[in-house]
């Protein structure tokens, strides 16, 4: 095995975490990635990577699909790698009631089905070639129980359980696995979702990516199932509330007064 090299699987290539991932890993010169997502859109390679395969069309909630990630796996890979698992849709605060129910099941579906996907994909070419980590994303939505993020917080906490699980499924194989619970990224969506955010003390893609690069893809075997809390201090986070902070829009602030009136019944027009 060539110890200089760095195998990675980077899934849900296309969001900006996962593109300042490459970039970085890129900067090593010495990291082979497949890359892959559900979405066609182009990832740009860092001219650093020593090999960099992409493929698209890959939906991880889906078993054909899952069969033809393991294909590409098993081409790509011919010595330990690891896997950096970012794929998940983006969540908008609102009431779980101005939530439209297949939102709520794609919260599910792209952020733990996914992982479960890749994992089973993923798994048998890692204990094949001597092992590797699974990293996953969870938020520290998990730890606060915030208001207006039910659906998304119910799959991160699926997602914690699962990394705990399959570390100890796997651990006599030396495949390991972690979650890194974040707190809010410094991303152009995010930005816009939160307009009286701390911007200035949001965390960068590239602090991410530096994290994963030179501590948690580093980690020992024996350092796994756990859950990393990710934390960059801001001066407001405490001194503001929550709804400060993520104020509600105004059509969600006037279906939950009707509700609270009584009148809980709402109208697919007025959550979608």
């Amino acid at each position: 095995m060539n110890h200089s090299i760095r195998n990675l699987l980077v899934t849900g290539a296309t969001s900006a975490l996962a593109r300042s991932l490459i970039h970085r890993a890129g900067e090593e010169s010495s990291f082979r990635i497949l890359a892959v997502s559900r979405s066609s859109t182009e990832v740009i390679a860092h001219p650093g990577l020593v090999e960099f395969r992409r493929e698209s069309n890959i939906d991880m909630a889906n078993a054909a699909d899952i069969t033809l990630l393991s294909t590409y796996i098993e081409e790509f890979f011919s010595e330990r790698f690891d896997v950096v698992h970012f794929s998940g849709d983006f969540w908008r605060h609102k009431p779980l009631i101005c939530t439209d129910f297949l939102e709520i099941s794609s919260m599910i579906f792209s952020h733990y089905l996914t992982l479960c996907g890749v994992a089973q994909a993923a798994t048998p070419s890692m204990v094949k070639h001597g092992g590797g980590r699974l990293v996953a994303f969870s938020c520290n939505s998990v730890g606060y129980n915030y208001p207006d993020m039910a659906p998304f917080t119910a799959a991160k906490a699926a997602v914690e359980s699962f990394i705990k699980c399959f570390a100890n499924e796997y651990a006599c194989y030396g495949v390991s696995a972690s979650a890194l619970a974040l707190p809010t990224m410094n991303t152009e969506a995010i930005v816009q979702e939160k307009p009286l955010g701390d911007h200035a003390n949001y965390l960068q893609p590239r602090d991410l990516a530096d994290f994963l690069v030179s501590n948690v893809l580093q980690q020992p075997p024996i350092s796994t199932g756990n859950i990393i809390k990710v934390i960059k201090h801001s001066p407001s986070f405490y001194g503001k509330s929550f709804f400060e902070r993520n104020p509600r829009k105004d059509e969600h602030r006037n279906i939950m007064l009707r509700a609270n009136s009584g009148d809980c019944l709402v109208e697919q027009n007025e959550v979608q």
